[in-house]
């Protein structure tokens, strides 16, 4: 496979993945700017980098928060929890997942039973520098 059609939801995962692609997986999601939105707190076995594509939030990524906007990158080292605590405009995020460790299912793992449940993703507003 040379192209991932992301648009159609299409994702690139272990059943389509070329042969010796370092990448394990990829694709994009959406969190909506209205307060539907759910994402839960997790970690991986693996690296995983989000392109920030458009609109903006807070992110957490270990115990640091950011701010992230359209452009952006994101790395989370393996074993770093990371989750969005908040949108402002409409997130969405391109991801690549790379490193998978041998026996790895390359799933969303959680330090407790109630991380794993997805959490609403609240809309956050921002004022503007000197407002």
């Amino acid at each position: 496979m040379t192209l991932i059609r992301t648009s159609q939801r299409e994702r690139l995962t272990a059943a389509n993945r070329p042969d010796g692609c370092a990448v394990f997986s990829a694709g994009q999601f959406l969190i909506h700017a209205d307060g539907t939105g759910r994402f839960d707190r997790h970690y991986h076995e693996f690296e995983e980098f989000w392109l920030i594509a458009s609109g903006s939030a807070t992110v957490l990524v270990g115990d640091t928060t950011h701010r992230v906007a359209a452009g952006d990158i994101i790395r989370t080292a393996p074993g770093l929890e990371h989750d969005i605590l908040d949108v402002a405009d409409e997130l969405r995020v391109f991801w690549v997942s790379v490193g998978l460790p041998p026996g790895s299912t390359g799933a969303h793992l959680h330090r407790t039973p109630d991380l794993a449940v997805k959490h609403l993703v609240p809309v956050a507003s921002r004022r503007a520098a000197g407002e």
